[in-house]
Order: structure tokens, then sequence, then C-alpha cells
């Protein structure tokens, strides 16, 4: 029997290996701890609310159907990342094939600090901005600030290899460098970072 008052203690993986073994409460616990981090993940690339909650809902459900196929040997968040990517991606197509068009990406290799920074503070002005990007450049942007996964596992993700996923990275935080202006003094960063603290996890 698990003890309710101990599991929001249980890490990520400890929860799928009970959730593996026939643990509903297990699984409901990792759902309530990525419901929200999923929708920030879908909502930019669906294009409306709605879809993104619709998403969350369908990716819980395929990981329920599948969880004895999780790999205790891995992180939880890669694995689920896995699966949220492939349903994203036959979403997205369906979605794009309906509107007739793909946002551009803009090659660019230089990687302005502040930026890096404020995303690593989960600053809420600079993910909106960030949303804006759409696409792989948002996805590698929220794997590695939002969920703090490494290269490899974000490789591991979205089926890219370690190298793309670096200039993915390297093009996401340069363009969003140019949407957000030019770097600021650091006064002014401090300010502007101060004035944006609030998470997108609340």
């Amino acid at each position: 029997m698990i003890d309710p008052d101990r599991i929001e203690q249980k890490t990520d993986e400890e929860l799928a290996r009970e959730a593996r073994a026939g643990s509903r409460r297990s699984f409901e616990e990792l759902a309530l701890r990525y419901k929200r981090r999923l929708f920030v993940y879908f909502r930019p690339r669906l294009g409306s609310d709605q879809d993104a909650e619709d998403l969350v809902q369908e990716t819980f459900l395929k990981l329920y159907r599948n969880i004895r196929n999780y790999d205790p040997a891995h992180r939880f968040s890669t694995w689920l990342y896995t699966s949220a990517n492939r349903l994203a991606i036959s979403s997205y197509r369906r979605k794009k094939t309906a509107a007739g068009r793909l946002g551009p990406e803009v090659a660019d290799d230089s990687v302005d600090p502040a930026v890096r920074v404020a995303l690593e503070t989960r600053s809420t002005g600079l993910w909106d901005a960030a949303g804006a990007l759409g696409g792989n450049q948002y996805r590698v942007l929220w794997l590695r600030y939002g969920e703090d996964l490494s290269i490899e596992e974000i490789a591991a993700s979205i089926g890219k290899s370690r190298l793309a996923v670096r200039l993915l990275l390297h093009r996401a935080r340069t363009n969003l460098m140019k949407q957000v202006g030019p770097a600021p003094g650091r006064a002014e960063a401090r300010t502007k970072t101060a004035a944006v603290r609030e998470t997108l996890l609340g």
C-alpha cells in the first residue's frame, strides 16, 4: 500500500516503476506533475488551449496503456517527451496540412548569455516570445531549459542527432534574442529578469 503522505516525495522514476508494477495512484501523481508542463510544451505548436489540452490527455492515455514498456534505466521525462513528441508531430502535420504553411527557421550560431540566463529562470515574458518561434526551436528550448534534459536526452526524445539538437538550440536562442532586442547591460538585465521572474509553471 502506498503511503499518500510519501508519494509526493518520490522521484518520477520511482513513481514510474510503481506505475509499471500496477499502481494507478503513482501514475496519477506523474500525470499531476506533468499536466501543466506538457500543456506548455504543446500549446505553441497546436495554436489553441483546447487542442493542447486534448493532446495532453491523449499523451497520458497512451502512456497509461504502455507504462509496462517503460525502461527504469532511463529518466521518465525522456520517455514521456519521446511519446509526446510523436503525438505532437502527428497533430502538427494535420494542422499544417490544413493551414498550408510552416514557420520559417533562420540559421545563426550566436548566443546571448542574457537570453540563456532568463530562459533558465523560466521567465514568463521570454517563454511567451519563445512560443512564437514554433516547431522544433520551441521544443528544444523547452526540453533543455524547461525540463532540464541533456542534449542526449533531447535527441532521443525528438528523434534527431545530438549535432542537430545543438544546432537547433543555437538557432532558437539567437532567434529569440532577435525578438527580445539587443543584450542589455548588467543592471538593465537584472531589472528585466526581475520583471519577468514569474515562472511558466506557476
